[in-house]
């Protein structure tokens, strides 16, 4: 295969088709692709993308999370044409257990021949399983981000973005943001006032503002949560309005400070302090999409003292302020 990538040819675009694969990850991008063909063929200018769904097994119909089937036009074992760019979309993590391995040879051998290669969501596990991630800067689902880094630590999970270019490289976050990912690489490809069309067409900002952090919280779920940090959470979540301190954390754990401190940071990547702010912000969160509580009395509940702590914490981590944030986030 030899990498394509002019302007005037018909790219290949390989959506990669996991078991329990999110639809959206797969139909978001798909539409994205095939939209622009209609406007080029309309407007004369390119032969534009073609698109094939490729099944990571050896199975053309393969079923989606909402058990919706799929149907692929080809498997990773009888491809014949050359990739111009290649998608992973995302799964449930517990599904990529027991993943066959032969996907990841086929993604180390591809990868040589493709002009790009990225993921939508989860799909970021797949890439770095296989190696193509070290050294890389990456982001994914907002909710996955501190797994994917402690289980590769050579790579950088930048949870921020929607969607990351590192070189070759292409990821995307949580769902959606693979639609951002697929606009991007067509503005790329075929210049802005195509993609802006597009994005027209299918009601999406060609350019998403706001960062991921706005949509989830900034714990992991406590389910994923070890034991240890469940206990300190569980001792936690109703004195987030008091000043708590590490040395009280430590004589409720029945532990030295140094060593709590050590344990704890071991076992959620997290120092006490910064899990406790991480608390703090969730339950704000919480309390300005579900109350009508004032931000004043918001911060002074949630243990930041003023609104004015509230807000720059909520400024620097999601680039919102309290009041933008429950405009957005309340549903009103």
């Amino acid at each position: 295969m030899n990498k394509s990538g002019s302007d005037t040819e018909t790219k290949n675009i390989v959506l990669l088709v996991l078991p329990q694969v999110q639809l959206l990850d797969i139909a978001g991008p798909c539409d994205v692709f095939t939209s622009a063909n209609r406007f080029m063929v309309n407007d004369h200018l390119y032969s534009g993308y073609k698109i094939h769904l490729v099944s990571g097994t050896s199975e053309k119909i393969l079923y989606s999370s909402s058990g919706m089937p799929i149907m692929c036009s080809h498997t990773i074992y009888d491809i014949n044409f050359p990739v111009d760019t290649l998608l992973v979309g995302g799964t449930d993590l517990t599904v990529l257990d027991n993943i066959n391995t032969d996907i990841y040879r086929f993604l180390q051998n591809i990868s040589g021949n493709v002009r790009r290669m990225g993921s939508v969501c989860t799909g970021a596990f797949v890439l770095a399983e296989a190696g193509l991630l070290k050294g890389k800067q990456v982001t994914t689902h907002w909710k996955f981000a501190d797994i994917l880094q402690k289980s590769y630590p050579d790579l950088t999970v930048n949870v921020n973005p929607f969607y990351i270019r590192d070189q070759q490289i292409y990821s995307s976050g949580g769902v959606t943001s693979g639609m951002d990912l697929a606009l991007a690489m067509l503005e790329e490809d075929f210049g802005k006032p195509t993609a802006s069309e597009v994005a027209r067409h299918l009601v999406l900002y060609l350019r998403r503002p706001g960062i991921q952090p706005q949509f989830g919280n900034s714990l992991p779920d406590y389910d994923m949560m070890s034991p240890f940090v469940k206990e300190v959470r569980d001792l936690l979540k109703n004195k987030l309005g008091e000043a708590v301190t590490i040395e009280d954390m430590a004589e409720k754990m029945n532990m030295s400070v140094r060593n709590f401190s050590r344990v704890f940071l071991k076992e959620s990547g997290l120092t006490p302090g910064r899990f406790l702010e991480k608390m703090r912000m969730d339950q704000a969160k919480n309390m300005l999409e579900y109350t009508d509580m004032s931000i004043d009395m918001i911060a002074d509940q949630c243990g930041f003292g003023s609104s004015v702590s509230l807000r720059r914490l909520f400024l620097k981590h999601i680039t919102l302020s309290p009041s933008q944030y429950r405009k957005s986030f309340k549903g009103e």
